[in-house]
């Protein structure tokens, strides 16, 4: 069987698209087994380059690179069954460097074997696959000829080529055709190598008058070159959270993104950058780590800063495409503020004998976080209450201070109190050289008279006392009065209301006595005057 050559050349007239200075992404060459010293293997066609800044180098010291490209042994070269591979870079002026595979194939010449004469067996070898690229996103016009297919027996017969696979009759179809005639091989419009990054189908030659298969099929792949036209993304949410005043080089959080174009190469290098808030944070260039800058950060005076960042592919070259978003960092609260006092002292009152009783609302001010431990307070007395008459909550509500007398002070013994209430958050303090604060009150202890009345229920009751003392005596006095009465009357049938007289009643002679007797047993129809 005779052998298929691929030609690349022809690749090079549709790379204009591409950036300065490029280079195919590798490079497939028939090669002897033996290459010879002074043998030319490849010549490197660059594209966009600076031509009298390029340099162009070879990584294999077996070969040396001339400056029109041309890639020359410099020793006997053994190319194995697996060929043999080397790079070359390429750098101008832009100081972007540029690299190339070249893969060295070893040629397999076909074996002959004659039945008779003028006969032709199929030859039988190891297929092999020489691959192709093209660029992505081509503007040019098409169809675009990108190979040109040549057959040994093309010598000897008069034959045809057809393709069939990826691009041509399967999915995505439209994508390639074939001159049957001259085995050239055409683009057909743009490819996308972010949908579809390689296509792959099979060559095959047949006799045009026999229709008989003069070769095995040939495999062969057409690779995507990547060109960057895909701008890097964003990956999840840019919302950070940092503790106000943490120390300078704390991470905030990490910048993700991503880029469709090829990996490995500087079209998905990314750099990342801080547009604007680089005055208080810093990112990481490679990796988008977000650091503080400095320990000021204050919540009290700001919490929430805003930063734009950039992100640029081509590891932040000035054609490198880009992408911004803003990142938003809130500072997270630490008890770095005491309670204050509204006043520095308080002066109350209370009488001798009073107790469970509030005396005193103390309210202070907290800038920390509203209704956290930060912010919540706890008062504590903490001078002139040793024998314990005084107690002090906090307010859940509004967070005061409430001072209670809970039990009677004597003014005989005592009559001023010097307090000294102490204002604390349930939190400790973190990151401030403040301490907590103190203020004085002074309690004035008044003396209660012995005569005095206390309006309370007891007041009223001491008040009411003589007032009911006299109503019950004069209930008595009459119901005395009543029942006295009642024993002087005579209750007889038919005399009902009359006074019975009895004759041995003395009258003294010094009265006017008017009397009607009546007979033993009767009664007296008038009334005696004395």
């Amino acid at each position: 069987m005779g052998k298929l050559l691929i030609s690349s050349t022809y690749l090079m007239l549709i790379l204009s698209c591409v950036e300065s200075c490029f280079l195919l992404r590798s490079l497939y060459v028939i090669v002897p087994e033996i290459i010879p010293p002074g043998y030319q293997v490849a010549k490197v066609e660059t594209v966009g380059c600076d031509a009298k800044s390029v340099q162009l180098t070879v990584k294999d010291p077996s070969f040396t690179i001339k400056s029109n490209g041309a890639v020359v042994a410099l020793t006997s070269v053994s190319v194995g069954e697996r060929g043999r591979i080397f790079s070359v870079s390429a750098r101008d002026n832009s100081g972007l460097e540029r690299k190339m595979e070249v893969h060295l194939v070893r040629s397999t010449m076909p074996k002959r074997h004659r039945r008779g004469q003028g006969s032709l067996n199929r030859s039988k070898r190891r297929a092999c696959r020489f691959p192709t690229s093209v660029v992505e996103n081509y503007e040019g016009n098409y169809p675009i000829l990108l190979e040109k297919l040549v057959s040994e027996p093309s010598a000897s017969h008069d034959m045809y080529f057809t393709i069939e696979g990826e691009g041509v009759d399967t999915y995505p179809t439209g994508v390639f055709s074939i001159d049957r005639d001259t085995g050239d091989l055409f683009l057909l419009k743009a490819v996308d190598r972010e949908e579809f990054p390689a296509y792959n189908f099979v060559v095959r030659v047949f006799d045009k008058h026999t229709n008989v298969e003069l070769e095995e099929e040939f495999p062969l792949r057409v690779f995507v070159d990547d060109v960057n036209d895909n701008a890097p993304e964003f990956v999840g949410p840019l919302q950070f959270t940092v503790p106000e005043h943490c120390s300078a080089g704390t991470v905030v959080g990490v910048v993700s993104a991503t880029d469709r174009d090829r990996i490995y190469t500087d079209h998905v290098k990314i750099k990342y950058t801080l547009v604007s808030g680089s005055d208080m944070f810093a990112i990481h260039p490679e990796t988008g780590v977000i650091t503080t800058t400095t320990n000021t950060l204050d919540r009290e005076l700001k919490d929430n800063h805003v930063v734009t960042v950039k992100i640029q592919d081509m590891n932040g070259a000035p054609n490198g495409l880009f992408a911004t978003s803003t990142a938003t960092i809130a500072l997270s609260d630490i008890n770095d503020n005491p309670p204050a006092f509204m006043k520095s002292s308080y002066n109350v009152t209370v009488q001798e004998d009073e107790s469970e009783k509030l005396l005193l609302r103390i309210p202070v001010q907290d800038k920390d976080l509203i209704n956290t431990s930060n912010w919540m307070s706890k008062f504590v007395i903490t001078k002139g209450n040793e024998n314990g008459n005084f107690r002090i909550v906090t307010d859940p509500q509004t967070n005061e201070g409430l001072l209670y007398i809970s039990k009677p002070l004597d003014y005989e013994k005592t009559n001023d109190v010097q307090l000294q209430i102490t204002a604390q958050n349930v939190a400790s303090l973190n990151g401030s050289s403040a301490t907590w604060q103190s203020i004085p009150v002074n309690v004035n202890v008044e003396k209660v008279d012995a005569g005095s009345v206390s309006f309370g229920l007891l007041g009223i009751m001491t008040m009411l006392c003589p007032v009911v003392l006299l109503l019950m005596l004069f209930l008595l006095l009459a119901f005395f009065c009543l029942t006295k009465r009642e024993k002087l009357q005579l209750n007889e049938p038919g005399n009902t209301g009359r006074i019975p007289l009895i004759s041995n009643i003395d009258v003294p002679g010094d009265s006017a006595k008017l009397i009607q007797m009546g007979t033993k047993g009767q009664y007296a129809d008038d009334i005696i005057h004395f």
